[in-house]
């Protein structure tokens, strides 16, 4: 892998301007997520993606031109004023620096996360914007495009969908951009009245949420200073896949709730208790593909799961879950300061923290493709389940990342599942039974009778 040159991409605009940060930015904010920090805490999103059709750099580079100019979240920086606080700023043109590296074969996945990491250090100035891009060549040919995005970007517009957005364009010049509301909206509504009155009626939902259901508390992380061990596991199933489509058409209902509920029993299971809480963070159905990733807009809500139902009801569990998570959209906005008020008081109210530590990030799934999914008989999707790839990755992170996390990243012929914690709190072990107890119960769920008879939602 070597740079051998360097691409000005030149991007002209039709709006420019400053605004307020969004309720989201100021929450990242509030965790010490700034945009020109250095080292562990600069956040950011790194999304490597193939080049289909074979486009020449010319058609890569005039796509990385038409994305940046399309969403202002591309192109706002983050100065700061006299007094030291964060400016959102929209410029209307200027120049992305898009690297271009040589490899003499196709890359391999760990090559690509060097070239990733490279991109992403050292931290993003507040004047620079908040994406970094490289182009991957063989042959001279290009094949992937790289890329690092700033935190506070990636909130509003993922790196994955970015990524999705070269490529396309690159393929077909002449492709539409879809609409998705911009930072400058988003910030304008959330200081309205109407926005304000939503963020009172979300801070209301949340206290209510807080004080139902058992939140046992994960141990925090010693010191937040330094590196933890962080443990994280990946289980990529065809037959999570098979087994959610197929319960979501019986059920009628969503693969997400179906997912959230299997998952919320396998940890209700595992801690021993009956009831989870979880803050969801879940996609704009109205948009999906255009606002996947905002979460202010799309809807972060907690979602009370009562897992005590036992396998009879999983049925009305999921119902039950979907339900909670259609209604994200109307319950998602918030004032960090409101919300962060709420916590310490329900936590004083209770006598112990409120604080969730458990987080289902679940992706759309769009109707085409749960048709495409249909599963054949029980038995293959049984099957399926031998050919399930597992797999541990502990890495070197900061400790704020001391927290469950549950992310479903595509749900098609397969579904990947990654679980991640701190290690003060579960180690890979625990992870692992908790993933493959979480595909078996969809499995014998999905295979009808037998479900029944091995108790697979039954007790917890």
């Amino acid at each position: 892998m070597r740079q051998t040159t360097r691409h000005d991409v030149v991007f002209v605009a039709g709006s420019a301007g400053e605004h307020e940060l969004t309720w989201s930015q100021k929450a990242h904010g509030r965790e010490g997520c700034q945009p020109h920090l250095d080292g562990a805490r600069n956040r950011n999103v790194r999304m490597a993606r193939a080049l289909d059709g074979r486009p020449d750099m010319a058609a890569v580079l005039h796509a990385f031109a038409a994305v940046v100019a399309h969403w202002e979240a591309l192109r706002t920086v983050y100065p700061r004023d006299a007094d030291g606080h964060v400016r959102p700023v929209v410029v209307a043109s200027g120049v992305l620096h898009v690297a271009e590296y040589a490899f003499e074969a196709p890359a391999n996945d760990d090559e690509l996360a060097v070239l990733a990491l490279r991109l992403a250090e050292p931290g993003f100035a507040p004047d620079e914007l908040p994406l970094r891009a490289a182009v991957v060549t063989v042959g001279g040919r290009p094949t992937r495009v790289m890329l690092s995005l700033h935190h506070f970007s990636a909130d509003t517009m993922a790196a994955r969908l970015v990524a999705g957005h070269i490529a396309r364009l690159a393929a077909d010049p002449g492709a539409d951009l879809p609409s998705g509301w911009q930072p400058r909206q988003i910030a304008s509504f959330e200081a309205s009245p109407s926005g304000l009155r939503h963020a009172h009626r979300v801070d209301t939902h949340d206290r209510a949420m807080l004080r139902q259901p058992a939140m046992p508390e994960l141990q925090a992380p010693s010191s937040r200073d330094g590196y933890a061990v962080y443990n994280l596991v990946c289980l990529d199933s065809t037959a999570v896949a098979l087994a959610s489509t197929s319960l979501a058409k019986k059920y009628r209902t969503s693969v997400a709730a179906v997912l959230q509920a299997a998952y919320a029993c396998a940890l209700a299971e595992h801690m021993g208790i009956g009831k989870c809480m979880f803050n969801t963070v879940t996609a704009n159905r109205q948009s999906a593909l255009a606002r996947e990733a905002v979460a202010h807009v799309a809807g972060r809500v907690l979602v009370p799961v009562d897992t005590s139902l036992g396998s009879d009801r999983f049925p009305a569990l999921c119902r039950a879950v979907d339900a909670a998570l259609v209604r994200s959209a109307s319950v998602s906005l918030r004032e960090p300061d409101r919300y962060a008020e709420s916590l310490d008081e329900v936590s004083a109210e209770l006598g112990r923290s409120a604080h969730n530590p458990y987080m289902a990030n679940i992706r759309p799934v769009a109707p085409g493709t749960l048709i495409r999914s249909r599963p054949g008989r029980a038995q293959e999707i049984e099957r399926s389940m031998g050919s399930s790839r597992y797999g541990r990755f502990p890495k070197p992170v900061d400790a704020y990342s001391g927290q469950v996390n549950f992310d479903v990243w595509s749900v098609c012929e397969t579904a990947g599942v990654s679980l991640g914690t701190d290690a003060t709190s579960f180690d890979a072990t625990d992870l692992e039974h908790i993933l493959l107890s979480f595909e078996s119960r969809l499995v014998r769920a999905a295979i009808g009778g037998h479900a029944a008879r091995s108790g697979s939602f039954a007790g917890v």
